[in-house]
């Protein structure tokens, strides 16, 4: 019986690439100006086609967490970590999150039938927060764990398992629920059930080798759930 579900952020609550790819070229070469760096640098770095205004599904940008990305682009830029963190972060705010569906019903209806709910992000717990209270995410969360959190970064499953046992679960009750390779392994580092969604950047074959189950986006859930009582 699946007891709680843990979501990750970006491409499985929001849609991916509606949220990201409409901001990051124009962020890109703003950061390029007020660096004096070359924009086709910075978006290597990233893993972004400006051209196509595209980011590519193994690019850093994807996979990477906040720290590893400003660690990454530091050298490039010349400025240090601190001052390019600074920037980014108000950078972020600016960010029209597109959720998959309406957060705060869908999340309501997961809360009535008696599952506990959290998040499991690579993002830092300042984003994390400001942009789940925008969502109206955040009312229906018991809890939200970033990559600042004192757990590492997904693939780490310290967080996950974390999660479970604050609440006094089995990880074999929880399905984490996410759009990456990384939240499929931290769901199997963390004996949960690994649940993939394509509101990413990989399809359901990339997904598939690596997941218990792949549904188009969360809204498929609670029929899901529903298929699983019955079975």
């Amino acid at each position: 019986m699946i007891r709680a579900i843990l979501f990750d952020k970006d491409g499985t609550l929001t849609d991916f690439r509606r949220t990201w790819e409409a901001w990051i070229p124009g962020t890109i070469r703003a950061l390029a100006r007020a660096t004096r760096t070359d924009a086709a640098l910075l978006a290597e770095i990233f893993g972004v086609d400006l051209a196509a205004g595209r980011i590519r599904p193994d690019g850093r940008f994807v996979t990477a967490t906040h720290h590893e990305t400003v660690d990454l682009l530091a050298p490039a830029t010349g400025w240090s970590p601190e001052a390019l963190a600074a920037w980014w972060d108000a950078a972020t705010l600016s960010v029209e999150q597109v959720p998959v569906t309406p957060l705060d019903p869908f999340l309501a209806g997961l809360r009535r039938r008696g599952l506990a709910l959290g998040v499991i992000t690579n993002a830092v717990e300042a984003e994390a927060h400001y942009q789940l209270a925008g969502l109206g995410a955040a009312p229906h969360l018991d809890r939200v764990i970033a990559c600042d959190s004192g757990f590492g970064a997904k693939p780490d499953p310290a967080g996950a398992r974390d999660f479970a046992a604050r609440l006094g679960l089995d990880p074999a009750h929880v399905a984490l629920v996410g759009d990456g390779l990384t939240d499929m392994g931290a769901a199997r580092g963390a004996g949960m059930l690994a649940l993939g969604v394509t509101t990413g950047t990989l399809d359901a074959a990339a997904l598939a080798p690596h997941a218990d189950h792949v549904l188009p986006d969360i809204t498929a859930l609670p029929a899901w759930l529903d298929a699983r009582a019955a079975a």
